[in-house]
């Protein structure tokens, strides 16, 4: 009986194989274990079927379970995947967006664009803010458990209160031209771009996860 006993719980080892290695490191000893019990009592009823029905349902119990365990690793490392996407995603498009707006303001002063350099203390405040706060967010949405869009709030405001506080303070003294109302106004439209980026950023994901 005990050579019998034995056999099986090799045999039973060698099927654990068709479990994903991680989830045979942590649970294969347990499994073992539970198996050698339950053969040791199916062991004591004597009769081919009832040996026969013991491993119809071990081999039943595996092929389901080593399946999902399967379908599972896919999930987790589909789902990886889409996050490395979507990270890299916004990545790209925050970075386009900071690009664009320095081309444009170098363009500006360059060719002496009288519109653009109107414009000029907008895309200057989207084009700094958008580095640090940006840079801020990605590191604090993977470190930390907080809702994305929350932090991309907070962020932005201290960012462009910090930056329009400071100008506020210098800015007469390294630019003759510096005019406080309008860098107040700029900061101002670069926190409700960058917040608005982010709000539909977010509500593209959650329509983008819904669907798949």
């Amino acid at each position: 009986m005990r050579e019998t006993a034995s056999l099986s719980c090799r045999v039973y080892r060698i099927l654990l194989a068709a479990y994903p290695a991680d989830f045979r490191r942590e649970y294969g000893p347990s499994m073992l274990q539970v198996f050698r019990d339950s053969s040791r009592d199916a062991a004591k009823r004597s009769g081919k079927l009832a040996t026969a029905s013991f491993w119809l349902a071990i081999l039943g119990d595996l092929i389901i379970s080593a399946s999902k365990q399967h379908i599972e690793n896919v999930g987790e490392v589909n789902g990886a995947m889409n996050n490395i996407r979507r990270d890299l995603i916004a990545v790209v498009g925050c970075a386009f967006i900071i690009l664009a707006a320095f081309m444009l303001l170098n363009y500006g002063r360059v060719h002496e664009v009288g519109s653009l350099l109107v414009f000029g203390r907008v895309l200057d405040a989207v084009v700094f803010t958008g580095i640090a706060g940006n840079v801020i967010v990605f590191l604090l949405v993977k470190i930390t458990r907080w809702d994305s869009f929350r932090i991309a709030c907070w962020t932005f405001l201290i960012v462009n209160a910090l930056s329009a506080l400071l100008l506020a303070v210098v800015g007469s003294r390294i630019d003759p031209q510096f005019h406080l109302a309008a860098t107040m106004l700029a900061y101002v439209v670069s926190l409700v771009f960058w917040v608005l980026l982010h709000y539909l950023w977010r509500s593209t994901a959650r329509n983008v996860l819904a669907s798949s």
